[in-house]
């Protein structure tokens, strides 16, 4: 019999799938890691390819669309704010609990786009936008794509993504020339806007992703390697030549009389009559 005939036993073929799944598993984590590293440089090289551009026209950057290489472009436009102020909650800057303050801004033109003028602090209570300027504002901004819809009922005055449609029918704005994408505002008439935090510069950091990556693929392949020196140390073992049995010893006459006296001591001393 083959000396690796074990690992066709029960035991064996489950050791032997628990190293393949956990090894798969391993294998999907770090992809997933990978993935979240590209995805991660590919945001970098926007920020350092688009942020110090010099500005443009709106409609040179985004024609009712913000492209995904657009994104972080400086960008000009001109036209009055319209129709309330909403806010998205829960939004850390810098690490701080923050709120995103958004307004609508009715271009010249006659289109509309949603404008993030800047964030506040969140304390106890709702925040409270300052209010934003009257009349026609020259404002500068970047612009950023638009989040996916929030099928969640927001609070009165309030959004969970910065979807243009949504915010619009929170802002009470109708209009149906609506930028699909939104512009963080960084002066109005040339200033910051009054009363609201400006937002940093995006970091560029690569992170953590690929080093986690590598990481997950070593597992996997320890894993299997583990399971290669366990199956080969069973099969070390089960080919190893028994010990021969070692021949007992022949009794001899002095071993006789030495278990004779051993008997008698036992026994204690004879009792007289």
């Amino acid at each position: 019999m083959s000396r690796w005939a074990f690992l066709r036993t029960r035991r064996w073929l489950g050791v032997a799938a628990i190293a393949v799944v956990v090894a798969t598993a391993c294998v999907l984590l770090g992809r997933w890691q990978l993935d979240r590293h590209e995805t991660r440089a590919a945001a970098n090289d926007l920020v350092t390819t688009n942020y110090d551009l010099h500005t443009a026209p709106l409609a040179d950057v985004a024609d009712g669309a913000v492209p995904a290489d657009a994104v972080w472009r400086s960008v000009a436009l001109e036209g009055s704010y319209v129709g309330e102020q909403v806010t998205v909650r829960n939004r850390p800057v810098d690490g701080n609990a923050a709120a995103r303050v958004l307004a609508l801004l009715r271009t010249d033109d006659g289109g509309l786009v949603v404008v993030d003028r800047g964030w506040l602090p969140l304390g106890d209570g709702a925040p409270v936008p300052p209010p934003y300027p009257a009349g026609e504002v020259d404002l500068v901004g970047r612009v950023r794509q638009a989040e996916s819809p929030d099928a969640r009922t927001a609070p009165e005055g309030q959004v969970y993504s910065i979807d243009p449609a949504t915010v619009a029918a929170a802002a009470g704005v109708e209009g149906a020339d609506l930028l699909d994408g939104y512009v963080m505002a960084t002066s109005e008439d040339g200033a910051a806007p009054a009363g609201l935090h400006a937002f940093p510069r995006p970091g560029t950091t690569p992170g953590s992703h690929l080093s986690y990556a590598f990481q997950w693929w070593v597992f996997a392949v320890g894993t299997l390697v583990g399971f290669v020196v366990l199956a080969r140390r069973e099969a070390a073992e089960g080919s190893a030549p028994a010990q021969p049995a070692r021949p007992s010893r022949r009794r001899t006459d002095a071993d006789e009389e030495d278990a004779l006296i051993e008997a008698q001591l036992r026994q204690g001393p004879p009792v007289g009559p």
